[in-house]
């Protein structure tokens, strides 16, 4: 079954409200194809590799949570910005991005999807990044002790993930913002929280849950943004019926 991109990013702005959403990325359909589409793939990054990967695999329509265009990254299409450009082009390959939309989103965003790998109830939006709301908190459905919180983690998100605890022993409220969002556990302490979770460690992010008595584990920015476009890979194929396919490199950042 054959479809066209333009239908397909219709209803992805639509079903992640990608208008509704401030952001520097340039969300939405990035860059065209022939106007038609036989086989998604998804990645978390529009990469050199993950491009050419797509291509290998025969994807003519790519969806990714860091995309290419950022505010006016692409004023001057040359160097980097000429070859991710150009590959898709010639390859006949659409790029779609969705950055905040895909983070914030309460069912196939990467925080709901992480507040459901982790089993979390009571789940309602929280954390504020420039005006908008793109985490959550969330409880687990018993009070658990924080290495078991741990130990969950490190089977349902990364192996690789590390953990700080200066807060409660025994955990039940936990906060989730993916990606680079260290800097939010001072948002996660005033919420009253047991455990912040997002990607990328930082000192600023350590001395905060020193400061804060809080819990927080790092388990990796690209471990915690494969949630969502996996999410949309389901999606997009239940709702084309089209081969969509998730494309890992198991980065450990």
């Amino acid at each position: 079954m054959s479809l066209s991109a333009e239908s397909i990013a219709r209803f992805l702005d639509e079903t992640l409200r990608t208008d509704a959403v401030r952001d520097a990325s340039n969300n939405g359909l990035q860059i065209a194809n022939d106007g038609t589409v036989s086989h998604v793939a998804v990645g978390v990054d529009a990469s050199l590799r993950f491009l050419r990967e797509a291509a290998k695999q025969g994807a003519d329509f790519v969806i990714c949570h860091h995309g290419i265009s950022w505010g006016d990254s692409l004023k001057r299409i040359t160097g980097l910005n000429y070859d991710l450009v150009s590959f898709a082009v010639r390859h006949n390959i659409a790029l779609y991005a969705s950055h905040l939309p895909l983070d914030a989103h309460p069912r196939y965003g990467n925080n709901a999807q992480l507040c459901k790998a982790l089993g979390l109830t009571r789940i309602k939006p929280a954390f504020d990044y420039h005006g908008e709301t793109i985490g959550f908190a969330g409880a687990l459905p018993k009070p658990v002790p924080f290495e078991s919180f741990c130990a969950t983690v490190a089977e349902e998100v990364s192996a690789d993930a590390r953990s700080v605890a200066f807060g409660k022993a025994i955990v039940r409220t936990v906060g989730i913002v993916s990606g680079g969002a260290a800097d939010m556990v001072e948002q996660a302490g005033a919420l009253g929280l047991d455990v912040f979770l997002t990607g990328e460690p930082s000192l600023q992010g350590y001395n905060q849950a020193e400061n804060h008595g809080m819990n927080a584990v790092f388990a990796g920015h690209y471990a915690t943004e494969t949630f969502g476009i996996r999410a949309l890979a389901k999606l997009v194929a239940q709702k084309f019926r089209l081969p969509a396919t998730f494309i890992d490199f198991g980065i450990r950042f």
